[in-house]
């Protein structure tokens, strides 16, 4: 028996199919053999009673049972390491193969006692199947799911699945007819009914991660202090443009590398101007791509100040670097906040409270910040 375990873990082992096949059907353990036994006897004990006595028809079927267990036994075998191998398209033939057997169970268990369509016999079935469809129907429900995500490409080993009304999101690490088993992020592993794939709302992020689209959404709101908003002055304005023409300052993050002169002109706001410059910069950036969108724009005024929206797409998809060049990315918006005479909007804390320093003085506040073009 343990050189035919051996032989078996060799042939599984293997990248021909054919030998996987045989390395399945070979593969023995003893819980195996009380499953025979359980086969067994109501193959037996139904040959005595339809029709009585019939010592072929209990030899048909518990060669029918057998040859049934066993093609279940070595599918399942089958479908673990396909899992392992992310073979999708043999855990849907296995999964077919397992229904197919039942089906053909059915078909001979029929033939063997030589059932006939009367109405009792007809509304016997019809009942028992009623009852094991009321009861087996999250069952079924599993298996339509399956079918349907496997036919339509939906869903597949190691792809990258978010439920958020499940808590999920990770890596699908194993499908079945009725069970998806996730790993997730935070390193822990849900199991969902695939049934739940139909009737809750999912994600498959899968084809951003594979490079198959224009890169990985980022969308971001900076709320700016709309009381540092002002128009800019006819002599900063003129400094602007003689910083564009003139070139200064050769990095690409710098004015003179991001806003066009014919874009400035007398009466724009501050804001109106770090808009456009954010704008051309992500344009010109190597990790953002510029389809299918690429976006920046003013939102609804709130209390606290007016939102910026970045609505854009890195093209560094993988986790760890997306959120690397997205940190990039909202470093430098934060850093040219200064160059605008802008800043982010920040509620008072109670520290700020505790520390603050107002005296009354004869002399007005002046709140314009001093611009500073690089």
């Amino acid at each position: 028996m343990n050189f035919i375990n051996r032989l078996s873990k060799k042939y599984l082992a293997s990248e021909n199919l054919s030998r996987q096949i045989l390395g399945a059907f070979l593969e023995w353990q003893p819980k195996y053999f009380w499953l025979f036994v359980l086969l067994i006897l109501p193959a037996v004990g139904l040959s005595l009673i339809i029709p009585p006595g019939n010592l072929i028809n209990a030899l048909l079927l518990t060669g029918l049972n057998f040859g049934l267990l066993l093609t279940i036994k070595a599918c399942q075998r089958l479908i673990d390491v396909f899992n392992l191998r992310k073979n999708d398209i043999g855990i849907t033939w296995c999964y077919v193969t397992i229904l197919a057997a039942i089906g053909m169970w059915i078909i001979c268990f029929v033939l063997i006692f030589d059932i006939k369509g009367d109405g009792k016999v007809a509304a016997a079935i019809g009942i028992i199947g009623g009852v094991l469809g009321w009861i087996f129907q999250d069952k079924l429900k599993g298996v339509i799911t399956f079918f349907h995500l496997r036919l339509h490409h939906l869903l597949a080993v190691g792809d990258w699945l978010v439920v958020d009304k499940l808590g999920v999101d990770g890596k699908v690490q194993r499908m079945t007819l009725t069970s998806v088993t996730i790993y997730n992020w935070d390193t822990t592993t849900s199991t969902i009914p695939i049934s739940a794939l139909q009737s809750e709302h999912f994600i498959n992020k899968q084809n951003m991660m594979d490079g198959r689209t224009y890169g990985r959404r980022m969308l971001k709101n900076f709320v700016l202090d709309t009381g540092w908003f002002r128009v800019l002055s006819d002599e900063e304005i003129n400094k602007i443009k003689e910083t564009i023409e003139t070139g200064e300052g050769n990095d690409r993050n710098s004015i003179s590398m991001n806003l066009l002169s014919d874009e400035i002109h007398e009466g724009m706001l501050n804001a109106q101007l770090y808009r456009l410059y954010i704008y051309h910069w992500l344009m010109n950036h190597p990790h953002i791509s510029q389809r299918p969108l690429l976006i920046v724009r003013w939102m609804d005024q709130k209390e606290g100040g007016m939102p910026l929206q970045i609505y854009a797409f890195i093209t560094d998809s993988t986790l760890a670097q997306f959120e690397w060049q997205q940190s990039q990315i909202i470093e430098h918006i934060i850093k040219s906040l200064d160059w605008f005479g802008l800043r982010l909007y920040q509620s008072p804390s109670a520290y700020d409270v505790s520390n603050s320093n107002i005296y009354l003085t004869k002399e007005p506040a002046d709140y314009i910040k001093e611009v500073k073009y690089e």
